[in-house]
C-alpha cells in the first residue's frame, strides 16, 4: 500500500473483474435478445440489444481504466 491508501494491485484486480462482469452482462443480454426475438417479442429484444450495447460501452470504460492502471505511477508525498 502507498502513503496515500491507494493499493494498485487490489485497484486492478477490482477492475479487471469489474470489465470481466460486464462481458459476462453484455453476453447474457445478447444471447436473452436473440431468444426473444425468436418468440417475436421485437421489443423486448430491442431493449436487450441496447442493455448489450452499453454494456459493452461500460467494458470499454473499465479497459480504459485498466490501462490507465497499468502505467500508473504514483507521487508519493514528502514529509517535509
Amino acid at each position: 500500500m502507498c502513503q496515500t491508501g491507494l493499493n494498485i494491485a487490489d485497484y486492478k484486480l477490482a477492475v479487471h473483474q469489474l470489465a470481466e462482469y460486464s462481458r459476462l452482462l453484455k453476453s447474457n443480454a445478447d444471447q436473452w435478445a436473440r431468444l426473444a426475438e425468436s418468440a417475436h417479442e421485437h421489443d423486448l429484444s430491442n431493449k436487450l440489444q441496447e442493455a448489450g450495447a452499453k454494456a459493452a460501452e461500460v467494458t470499454a470504460l473499465f479497459e480504459s481504466a485498466m490501462e490507465e492502471l497499468r502505467y500508473h505511477s504514483h507521487v508519493h508525498i514528502s514529509d517535509a
